[in-house]
């Protein structure tokens, strides 16, 4: 009987993640913001919205008074903010939830404010609680990847080049520590043109620990060079280090016969499910030496999975598959979701903090194993996996 409720259950959530990630793609993306005159803020979609996009409430209570704007949308530039405006006026714009944007205007007076729709562009204008209101500032020192100039700022004095990511605030403090899979004499699989996966996986590790320190974290990584390590002594580091979360790094192989059906981004993380699929990829991941696997085969790791690092290690595999989609899509078309899915996966077992086995594409295929070799795409992968690092951070503590 509990066998089945567990079946049914996992039938469920797979089913809520598949119309999740179609729901996803229809949400609209705020690509820029821009403040083009005191008091006024502006939001700049990749595509036209309608006023129905968002919803606006005002609360008052002995806090002050908050006018709170919610949209339907994705915040492309990924820096939650909390700003103050002057006269005790102070600005919060986060990504509330998976589609959902929120905007919070706190004020210890009431404040009044106007939304306006134009095309891809909504305006909020602020004003009363005094003269001061300016959000002139707001975002400055921010790009967007995506942003176009207009035809009035075409003629301005052309910006430094800045980085499109700051510190953020969840990064500050937490310890991320990278598993670069394989190593040495490990190629692990080999695709097309020959390159190693082994290879593959070091660099997007390296993109990635340059990234997610610019964005205030402590980053560690088991290998930076071409070096052999044991499964063990993978999650030990993690475990030494006592990190936040452990992000383990690999890309999918299958037999040249079925090279051509097979692509697409797959994140998994550690449960004690079975399906044949999971068995599969598992089966590849977990080659190592015969010591490591009688010494997980006497710890029997599947009792040690906890519950609750469980759940919480599928909430950040949500987050950096949902985060790895929407970058490599930015650029690239044909881009597979091969979802997020359990599995019993070795190197995953000895982890004490939310993990993940990331499996960035199939390096056999054809056309998504050149592309893993590209350093663009590469990037854009490891943008896409601290995007879902600061998300999952951002959402649960």
């Amino acid at each position: 009987m509990n066998w089945c409720r567990a079946k049914i259950f996992r039938l469920l959530l797979g089913g809520l993640l598949f119309l999740g990630s179609s729901l996803l793609a229809e949400v609209p993306k705020i690509i820029d913001l821009s403040t083009p005159r005191a008091s006024h803020l502006k939001i700049r979609f990749d595509r036209p919205i309608a006023s129905s996009l968002f919803r606006n409430f005002q609360i008052n209570d002995k806090n002050g008074f908050r006018d709170v704007y919610d949209a339907s949308a994705i915040l492309g530039v990924g820096i939650p903010k909390n700003l103050s405006l002057g006269e005790g006026v102070k600005l919060r714009i986060a990504q509330n939830e998976a589609t959902k944007v929120r905007i919070v205007l706190d004020s210890p007076s009431e404040i009044k404010s106007q939304l306006r729709i134009e095309g891809d562009e909504a305006l909020i204008s602020l004003e009363g609680a005094g003269s001061n209101i300016s959000v002139l500032s707001l975002f400055e020192g921010i790009t967007s990847e995506t942003k176009t100039p207009s035809a009035a700022s075409a003629n301005s004095p052309k910006p430094t080049a800045t980085s499109t990511k700051r510190p953020s605030i969840q990064g500050a403090g937490k310890r991320i520590v990278l598993d670069p899979g394989h190593g040495g004499k490990d190629c692990g699989a080999q695709g097309v043109d020959g390159v190693c996966e082994k290879e593959v996986v070091l660099s997007v590790a390296k993109y990635l620990s340059q990234e997610l320190t610019t964005r205030g974290y402590k980053v560690f990584m088991t290998r930076s060079k071409d070096v052999f390590i044991n499964l063990r002594d993978r999650t030990k580091f993690a475990n030494d280090k006592e990190a936040d979360l452990f992000i383990s790094i690999h890309a999918n192989a299958v037999p040249k016969d079925k090279a051509s059906k097979m692509h697409g981004i797959e994140t998994y993380f550690l449960s004690n499910a079975r399906s044949e699929r999971a068995k599969n990829v598992a089966a590849l991941e977990n080659k190592d030496d015969i010591e490591t696997m009688n010494y997980f085969s006497k710890q029997s790791f599947l009792n040690t999975i906890n519950s609750q690092r469980m759940i919480a290690s599928n909430k950040l595999a949500i987050d950096i598959q949902f985060g790895m989609l929407r970058q490599a899509r930015e650029k690239f078309e044909g881009i597979t979701d091969g979802g997020v899915r359990e599995g019993p996966f070795w190197v995953l077992a000895g982890a004490l903090m939310p993990s993940v086995l990331l499996e960035l594409g199939y390096i056999t295929h054809p056309t998504e194993g050149k592309r893993l070799a590209q350093s663009s795409y590469q990037k854009l992968l490891a943008q896409g996996i601290a995007d879902g690092v600061d998300g999952y951070f951002e959402k649960n503590f």
